[in-house]
């Protein structure tokens, strides 16, 4: 299926789908060659995760699109998206009182006495890893028609830029918030399944730690596709309307 996946990359997207690959490749080194092994020898998991975010975020819109002013919005639009939920993340944590115990892999790594894991901070990583791709997809479609109307519209000037990349984004948001919250439910139906057998009460099951960071991660990671929109459309707005455009 991976061969499969790979050639039908390559066939339909030609060049796209080689330097698509490249990406992946890129990424995952990022995240099993640097991430990983980082935790797992007791690094901050903080400060390994804003790294090897920043570095996936950089190295995959600019291997994708090239070194341009497209990907230049795309990538502060990103990095405001995702600022936003790291720090909502951190804020929910604490008000939350979440303990990392989230699941058996959770429970498991904390009985692990080869190492010391803060197990709050792989579950704000999970947060900012999990919601990463949808807000790059977001705010690369959205420098993505920025630069279109920037080329296209006639009389263009920082406002109607704004307001027509506004009307885009709106769009997108609708979509891709869906899809976020529709890929935390699908991973997680058969654990509802199973507490709901046990316990038909709602709130005692909106108190399980599990399903209460699934929802955290839909919800930030919606905030941070709602704030990558502004920012990437406001950001994009200026560069092209520079005088040296």
């Amino acid at each position: 299926l991976g061969g499969v996946f790979l050639l039908l990359l390559i066939i339909i997207g030609r060049l796209k789908g080689f330097t698509t690959i490249v990406a992946l490749g890129f990424t995952g080194a990022a995240l099993f060659a640097v991430y990983i092994p980082a935790i797992l020898s007791g690094r901050n998991v903080y400060t390994i995760t804003v790294i090897v975010t920043v570095f996936i975020i950089f190295a995959s819109l600019s291997l994708l699109n090239g070194i341009n002013k497209k990907t230049l919005c795309a990538i502060v639009g990103n990095l405001g998206g995702i600022l936003v939920s790291g720090l909502t993340a951190l804020i929910a944590n604490h008000a939350l009182k979440i303990t990392g115990l989230v699941d058996e892999g959770f429970v498991y790594l904390m009985a692990d006495d080869s190492a010391m894991f803060d197990l709050r901070a792989i579950v704000w990583s999970c947060i900012i890893i999990g919601s990463l791709g949808a807000i790059m997809d977001v705010s690369m479609s959205i420098a993505s028609a920025m630069q279109e109307l920037a080329l296209e519209m006639k009389d263009r000037s920082f406002k109607r830029m704004v307001k027509s990349g506004m009307n885009i984004g709106r769009d997108a948001i609708g979509t891709m918030t869906i899809t976020l919250v529709l890929a935390y439910v699908g991973s997680s139906i058969a654990s509802i399944l199973l507490f709901m057998l046990n316990s038909r009460n709602l709130m005692i099951l909106m108190n399980f730690e599990m399903i209460v960071v699934e929802i955290i991660q839909a919800v930030i990671g919606s905030l941070g596709i709602l704030m990558a929109v502004p920012i990437t459309v406001l950001f994009a707005g200026w560069v092209f309307n520079r005088r040296s455009v």
